[in-house]
């Protein structure tokens, strides 16, 4: 091979290496390459992420949405949230037109006054009467005791006036007594039938008052019965007013948790009935976030797994949280109406498990129903 044949080979190596180094350093080379490296760490990063963790996009954020209804029937007279705004436990929510309510109230009131007002008469009554009574049958019992005392006194002086006037009429029919003598005898025999009818007279006085009193005693009773139907009446009227009280309690809407109105339903002016629901309620501090994951998938995860959250609306937020509960119903069984393929048509669908993970902050502001991406943490394998 002569000189000039191997300088052109030469000149030839030197232009295809030259024509290289330009196609690899044109800007069309370079954007090409760093694209293959590009899409290289993103699936090198893919992969490892499937490897470590569980995702899925099938997930937000959610929380106890709690439903505030009427408990009673009437026109709302003024309502005082509206959507957005903050509440706390007891604020007023509503007020239902309550007039009527107090106005029975009103009249509950007065037949209390007025029961209590009886129940004070009759006892001031029931102290008389039993004073008066008490009295009275001791006093006759003592007059009783005393007339029987003179009855058997009289008795006694009857038997021996008897006894004498017997004598002085045997002695007289033999003439051994005189007039004058059985005069005597005999007027004193009078004197003491006479002294015994009294004395039964004034027993049988002393026991028709002593019958008295003892029949004024029975009225005491009777005081004592219309006092008791009294207080029991009492009591039904009391019981009755508390009970008011808590109905016009009930036409006041209040808040039963510290938390933002997610909506209302109503506005013044307005009629609701009992049970109709007036207003949405969360608490920002109770919010977490439930997953569905794959079926296929789930037997990955585990309770107390460590989840990695981004927040579509936050999405420079950084959430993690730790999964609490796993369900053991897919999220098709429980729905309201589930669907039973009632075609006979069957395409097999992979199923969703729901999945609950708490949060271990709450700083970000989340909103219920925003959408996250789920990241959690793969179980590892046991060896």
């Amino acid at each position: 091979m002569d000189q000039k044949t191997v300088g052109k080979e030469d000149k030839f190596k030197l232009a295809l290496t030259r024509d290289w180094r330009s196609r690899l350093l044109s800007p069309r080379s370079i954007f090409a390459t760093l694209s293959l490296l590009f899409v290289v760490v993103l699936a090198g990063g893919w992969v490892i992420d499937r490897s470590h963790y569980i995702s899925t996009s099938d997930a937000r954020i959610a929380a106890d949405i709690l439903s505030v209804s009427a408990d009673v029937s009437g026109n709302i007279t003024a309502a005082y949230v509206a959507s957005g705004d903050r509440v706390r436990t007891g604020d007023l929510l509503f007020q239902i037109d309550d007039r009527e309510a107090r106005h029975l109230l009103t009249e509950y009131l007065a037949e209390e006054d007025g029961l209590a007002a009886q129940i004070q008469r009759e006892r001031t009554r029931l102290g008389l009467v039993g004073s008066r009574s008490g009295t009275q049958i001791d006093a006759s019992r003592a007059d009783v005791q005393s007339a029987r005392a003179a009855v058997e006194a009289a008795k006694a002086d009857l038997t021996a006036a008897q006894r004498d006037y017997d004598r002085e009429l045997r002695l007289r029919e033999t003439g051994l007594v005189t007039q004058n003598v059985w005069d005597q005898a005999l007027n004193k025999l009078q004197a003491a039938q006479q002294n015994l009818r009294g004395a039964e007279a004034r027993l049988s006085s002393s026991s028709a008052k002593e019958r008295e009193a003892v029949i004024s005693k029975s009225d005491t009773s009777l005081v004592e019965h219309d006092l008791a139907i009294l207080e029991a009446a009492l009591q039904r009227a009391r019981a009755q007013t508390e009970g008011q009280k808590v109905i016009i309690q009930k036409h006041q809407i209040r808040s039963p948790i510290d938390g933002i109105v997610d909506e209302t339903f109503f506005d013044a002016g307005e009629r609701t009935l009992a049970g109709f629901r007036v207003a949405l309620l969360h608490d920002p501090s109770k919010v977490w976030v439930a997953a569905n994951i794959k079926e296929t998938q789930v037997r990955h995860v585990e309770v107390g797994a460590l989840a990695n959250i981004k927040v579509d609306s936050a999405p420079d937020a950084s959430v993690t949280g730790r999964v609490t509960v796993i369900r053991d119903l897919t999220v098709a069984e429980a729905a309201l109406m589930p669907n039973p393929n009632a075609t006979g048509v069957f395409t097999k669908i992979t199923q969703r498990i729901p999945v609950r993970i708490e949060l271990d902050s709450r700083d970000t502001h989340l909103r219920p129903g925003s959408m996250v991406r789920v990241s959690i943490e793969r179980r590892k394998a046991k060896k």
